[in-house]
């Protein structure tokens, strides 16, 4: 089996897990126990559903996939009472989603795997700006390339970051997902993310009929992935621990 085929499969199980969940509306759970768009029922506030068991649980474990070093840095900067990470700690966990994706499917150093999107984000645009086009991870500029099932589509969270200016910016505040279907007849592309409306969530992006991204989203890059085994590329330092 592919890398790929193996990186959609650990995807589409968390996914599945948490319910299937679609769009970027937040999401919460409500009295019954079912998953609801609706913050309040009867007056009464519902809870996020990342901070309900057993998916604050399962958020983290996603954060266990990010560097050990930056993992601890959290944990004292923001949950040194609870002594680890999870779903009801205020942290954007996106990062730490893919993270997981990229380490369960066995992309071992190919991807860095890191508390914030920007980390790979940067390093892809600086392979394509070097000619590095068989390089792991590829950022390409959204509409130059064909999305395909593994890739990633990233944006920035906050304003004046541009795919020509990023490596220059250091750390930003940004957020990927990952591309599972393509449908050219529908000019949709599908993605998943973590931390997507408080879950994990499915959500389609346009893109042309020759199936390149035209989305409004904000996105800023496309990335290619060409993780075809283990050990493709040296897994960079990451000393930062900053989120999203």
């Amino acid at each position: 089996m592919s890398f790929v085929q193996t990186l959609l499969d650990v995807i589409d199980r968390e996914w599945t897990w948490f319910g299937e969940d679609s769009g970027r509306k937040d999401h919460y759970i409500g009295p019954d126990g079912k998953t609801t768009h609706s913050a309040k029922t009867g007056g009464k506030k519902n809870p996020r559903k990342e901070t309900v068991e057993p998916y604050s649980s399962r958020v983290g474990e996603y954060w266990l996939a990010i560097p050990t070093k930056q993992y601890k840095k959290l944990v004292k900067d923001y949950a040194k009472d609870k002594g680890k990470l999870d779903g009801t700690v205020g942290l954007a966990w996106s990062a730490a989603f893919i993270s997981f994706c990229f380490k369960m499917a066995g992309a071992d150093t190919s991807f860095p795997y890191a508390s914030g999107h920007f980390t790979w984000i940067v390093r892809a645009i600086r392979n394509r700006k070097q000619g590095k086009l068989k390089a792991a991870l590829v950022g390409y500029r959204p509409g130059e390339q064909e999305l395909r099932p593994g890739d990633l589509i990233g944006r920035p969270r906050q304003k004046g970051i541009t795919y020509d200016n990023a490596l220059k910016k250091g750390w930003f505040k940004s957020h990927s997902d990952i591309v599972v279907d393509v449908n050219k007849k529908k000019r949709r592309a599908y993605v998943i993310g973590g931390n997507v409306g408080q879950s994990v969530s499915r959500v389609s992006v346009s893109i042309t009929a020759d199936g390149k991204l035209n989305d409004k989203g904000g996105w800023i890059v496309h990335i290619r992935n060409n993780i075809k085994h283990p050990k493709v590329a040296k897994l960079e330092s990451t000393k930062r621990a900053q989120v999203g």
